[in-house]
């Protein structure tokens, strides 16, 4: 595969990628070192490092330092509905909002966060990086790409009197959803904000929103695993097992108390 094709990383990423969903790389697997990638691939170790980045962005690889490179684990597709308001999820709970603004502004083109939403070359994608907390305590870190064609004054919000979230829903009209819930390892970072330990596992909710095929959001929620639950609620007769194809149950995040 020549080097000269500008599409390689995106090639090399996809092959990763499908290793991981069928656990030919299984969790905790190390993933092989960079050189040894850039040889498999016919790439150069620059290349490799880019389509590994964006896989740790995504939340299938982590890089331990001193240590290397390892798989999450794989994926777990399934639906989820009735992903609440944080403020109102907080107050209805009877605690107090409140949430500090990390990053807010336009993701460069030549960042590999640039591919969160996959729009035509004269696509612009904002971003606003938020920490959710409840009476003071960290509960949720909110990354949230935007289409800005579908939100032209995204940037001009105030985040911390209103949230992504009843913003978008109020300025947005969305047609499909994909979501997809799994446990990670946060990375430093994450464990500052969140102020939790390296070893404590996140769930991490990746959901995609379109209008009519075209892309208005992608968002990446990652919630301390002590703090939060997976619930759902159904019928018996309508029973599914979450990888399942077909008429979903209802299921929510709740703050474990």
């Amino acid at each position: 595969m020549p080097e000269s094709d500008p599409h390689l990383y995106e090639k090399i990423k996809e092959t990763i990628d499908r290793r991981v969903e069928a656990e030919e790389w299984p969790a905790e697997f190390q993933v092989p070192a960079e050189v040894e990638l850039a040889e498999e691939f016919g790439a150069s170790p620059l290349t490799v490092r880019r389509a590994l980045r964006e896989l740790q962005a995504e939340g299938v690889l982590i890089r331990i330092q001193g240590r290397g490179t390892f798989v999450v684990g794989r994926r777990m597709q399934c639906a989820v509905f009735n992903i609440s308001d944080m403020a109102e999820e907080i107050a209805l709970s009877g605690g107090a909002h409140t949430s500090k603004l990390i990053n807010l502004g336009v993701i460069a083109r030549d960042s590999s966060e640039s591919n969160m939403l996959v729009l035509g070359p004269d696509g612009v994608v904002f971003h606003v990086r938020l920490l959710h907390l409840e009476d003071g305590t960290p509960i949720q870190l909110e990354d949230r790409y935007v289409n800005a064609t579908e939100a032209p004054s995204f940037l001009e919000q105030d985040f911390t009197k209103i949230t992504p979230h009843a913003y978008l829903l109020r300025e947005t009209t969305v047609t499909s959803v994909d979501n997809t819930i799994r446990a990670i390892r946060p990375d430093e970072e994450a464990c500052r904000l969140l102020q939790i330990d390296s070893s404590q596992p996140c769930l991490l909710l990746d959901r995609s929103t379109w209008r009519e095929g075209v892309p208005v959001t992608r968002s990446r929620f990652i919630y301390p695993g002590d703090r939060y639950r997976l619930r759902s609620s159904h019928e018996a007769r309508q029973s599914r097992i979450a990888t399942t194809r077909g008429p979903a149950a209802s299921k929510s995040l709740k703050k474990i108390k």
